[in-house]
């Protein structure tokens, strides 16, 4: 008996292997029919005896390529029409934003035997790809997605990867970036001088050569440089830290495989599917304690930022040594590296030689950061395998151009029902990312043919993404306050209209009330919010400084609770804070000169962690509040008392008992995990507490956690469990960071939203 049936497959589905797979399982199971690409994804006919045109549409439901995101997978019957064989017929435009434009995927199993076999033409070639994995978003100039309009069009194809080019049955049907070593990319060495060292057979052997000699050595990847070193040679590691200027942040370290990684992380089985994912991102995982990585990779935490190789490249080089730390090769807050004339800036001061090759990258791609609460993912840096990824938006309006805040600045645009989220920009404090956003906008807007009628921004007034934004040519501009924008994100990824319980707990945010605000609980839908809970205010000395110099946050906080008590404490636990600092901070806040107000939730964290003994200047951010979760001790602790004033709203959540309980037990000299331990459960318990009176009041059962301090996967955990254990529906980010790398998203809904009211 005949049947045939139409299946219309949506999502990411082109660029990514396909119609070869479709191919391929259609031609074995006999049937005739084509399959082919619209600018809505792909569109297949099958026809064929009913028993196996069936198992056809399990096989290609339950096995699409490893790399595919599969939105919609329709059937339909149609009358059978004979045919003698299956087809991949011309197909339409592809590359279209309806479909997803493919992000750069992890190389694919395949292709990496291909490098490994002596007897493969592709043996030791560090360009090899085919249609499941390779660069794409780097390298694509323009839509629709073909070898013409890509980095790979000064390659010309010899005869053997045209004859896989063109053959439909091959894994290499299609894929615009093939290529061999007779036909494609090559590799440089070049030295500190930016000139190719002489004499140089095998650029590969030569630079393994110099980082086992201690070297740093620059990397082309797929998209911009890293600066790499040996990971176990602590001299070429203290090097690295002192030219790049980075004394504590951890150093992500790429491992020639799985099992390595096992010998020195402690790798769940949730982080094993992330690191193993197409995306292959850094995985923050927890370091074994027989681990002999060097301390100096993360000198202050017990985590270390693990990741596979993810081009061939990478895969050669682990395979001659590993393990290597691969940071980003830049100068501190500054854009990645991309070409050869920014790589001369690193070379010298920060790299010995560089590994290059000729396949220019066209869009800075960083490597993606996450790390997992259980089996919650919390994304870090959303970037490389992400990246241009689509997010679906729960209401279609006019295109937006949201333009993130002013620290880890990320940018979106929107189309219909879809937002893309630009790759990690950087802090805009700098100019070269200021000037990087503003390419990125112009490029990415160009690439998907959107032309912003709204544009959406922060309500902060001098963030410089404010002036980008209020200077760019639209119909209208919408201010989104900062908190608000946050939770509209974590609203999104969960397909929530509200309103719901917000709980967005951050450093500094402009409020609508012109003061700082960090520490929030919003009663929010995506077109308005309420502010119901907040911390309770305090002072902070010199503003941006003490962010800088968390002892002056610590000062603030036992002075406002402690009174005339505060200098003698001060003088235990606070003993790099000078007497005569101490007074100059106190009229600061008494007068309230250049000590604005804040709710801070990020901010109380750092005085704690300075309570704690981390009394000197931060090198980067979050440091103070890594150290403090560092130190908490897990295991089950009583909280310490807090209290909620509920006279009226917004509710304010007082952690000055706590502070009382802490300065007590260190003066008796309680262990430092203990006290950060409880202090944690306090923070966790008084939320919780808020949200379950809030409820009584307002009747929400859905609470969103929200915010760069949801990045504490410690206190993500409590939070999670004490609310779920009252009956709460909770709902953390998965798709974008809780930290100001969302806050595009979340601005973007919000101004569609109220522009649709």
């Amino acid at each position: 008996m005949q049947r045939r049936v139409q299946i219309t497959i949506t999502g990411r589905v082109q660029g990514v292997g396909f119609r070869p797979t479709v191919y391929r399982y259609a031609s074995a199971a006999k049937l005739a029919g084509f399959v082919k690409n619209t600018p809505e994804g792909v569109f297949i006919e099958a026809e064929g005896e009913a028993a196996a045109v069936a198992g056809f549409v399990e096989q290609l439901r339950a096995q699409p390529p490893v790399q595919a995101r599969v939105d919609l997978f329709e059937v339909a019957e149609r009358p059978p029409s004979g045919g003698a064989r299956f087809e991949i017929a011309q197909s339409q435009s592809s590359g279209d934003l309806l479909i997803g434009i493919p992000p750069d995927l992890a190389t694919c199993a395949d292709c990496a035997r291909d490098i490994r076999d002596t007897t493969n033409r592709r043996h030791g070639y560090a360009f090899t790809n085919c249609t499941c994995c390779g660069p794409r978003y780097t390298i694509v100039r323009a839509l629709p997605y073909d070898r013409a309009q890509t980095s790979m069009s000064g390659f010309k194809m010899c005869a053997d990867c045209r004859a896989e080019y063109t053959f439909p049955a091959d894994r290499r049907f299609d894929a615009q970036p093939n290529a061999c070593a007779v036909c494609g990319p090559a590799l440089r060495l070049l030295n500190a001088e930016s000139e190719p060292v002489p004499g140089v057979g095998d650029p590969l052997a030569a630079a393994v050569a110099l980082l086992r000699e201690g070297h740093v050595l620059a990397l082309k990847s797929l998209g911009g440089y890293h600066l790499c070193c040996d990971a176990t040679n602590v001299a070429a590691l203290q090097r690295l830290r002192a030219r790049k200027h980075r004394p504590t942040k951890p150093f992500a370290v790429m491992f020639a495989s799985l099992a390595h990684i096992r010998q020195h992380g402690e790798v769940s089985a949730a982080e094993e599917q992330e690191l193993l994912s197409p995306a292959a991102p850094i995985v923050i995982v927890r370091k074994r304690a027989d681990s002999t990585l060097p301390p100096d990779i993360s000198p202050d935490t017990h985590d270390v930022g693990a990741f596979l190789p993810y081009t061939p490249l990478h895969h050669l080089l682990l395979a001659a040594i590993s393990p290597l730390v691969m940071t980003s090769g830049n100068q501190s807050e500054e854009p990645l590296a991309m070409d050869e004339s920014e790589v001369a800036l690193l070379l010298g001061s920060f790299a010995d030689y560089a590994l290059t090759h000729n396949r220019p990258i066209l869009r800075r791609c960083d490597d993606s950061v996450l790390k997992l609460a259980g089996d919650r993912r919390i994304l870090i840096r959303r970037a490389r395998g992400f990246v241009p990824g689509a997010i679906k938006l729960p209401m279609n309006g006019p295109p937006v151009l949201a333009v993130g805040g002013d620290l880890k600045n990320v940018f979106a645009l929107t189309r219909h029902q879809q937002a893309i989220l630009s790759p990690h920009i950087g802090n805009l404090e700098e100019f070269a990312s200021f000037t990087f956003l503003k390419a990125a906008v112009e490029d990415l807007a160009r690439l998907l043919e959107i032309k912003p009628e709204l544009v959406a921004h922060d309500l902060h007034p001098d963030y410089a993404a404010t002036h980008f934004a209020r200077e760019f040519p639209a119909h209208a501009h919408i201010a989104v306050q900062h908190h608000h924008a946050h939770v509209a994100a974590c609203m999104v990824e969960h397909n929530l209209r509200g309103p719901v319980i917000g709980l967005a707990l951050d450093g500094m945010g402009y409020g609508s009330d012109e003061t700082i605000w960090g520490g929030e609980v919003l009663l929010a839908d995506l077109r308005i919010f309420h502010r119901v809970a907040h911390l309770a205010p305090f002072r902070l000395p010199g503003g941006d400084e003490a962010t800088r110099n968390p002892i002056r946050t610590a000062w603030s906080l036992l002075l406002g609770e402690l009174g005339a008590e505060a200098e003698g404490v001060a003088a235990d636990l606070l003993p790099a804070l000078a007497e005569a600092d101490r007074a100059t901070l106190s009229k600061m806040i008494a007068r309230g000169i250049r000590a604005p107000v804040t709710t801070s939730a990020g901010r109380l964290f750092d005085g704690v962690a300075a309570l704690l003994g981390f009394q000197h200047p931060i090198s980067f951010e979050g440091e103070a509040a890594i150290h403090l979760q560092t130190l908490a001790e897990t295991a089950p602790l009583p909280p310490y008392p807090f209290a909620i004033e509920k006279q009226r709203e917004p509710w304010i959540i007082g952690f000055g008992p706590t502070l009382r309980g802490i300065v007590q037990d260190l003066r008796a000299g309680k262990a430092r995990g203990e006290v950060a331990g409880r202090f944690h459960r306090t923070v966790a318990a008084a939320l919780v507490e808020v949200c379950a009176a809030l409820r009584t009041r307002h009747a929400r059962q859905d609470v969103v956690l929200t915010g760069g301090v949801m990045q504490n996967d410690f206190l993500l955990r409590l939070l999670v469990e004490g609310l779920q254990a009252r009956g709460f529906k909770v709902h953390s980010h998965a798709l974008v960071p809780p930290n100001d790398g969302g806050l595009a998203l979340g601005q973007a809904a919000v101004a569609l939203a109220q522009f649709l009211a």
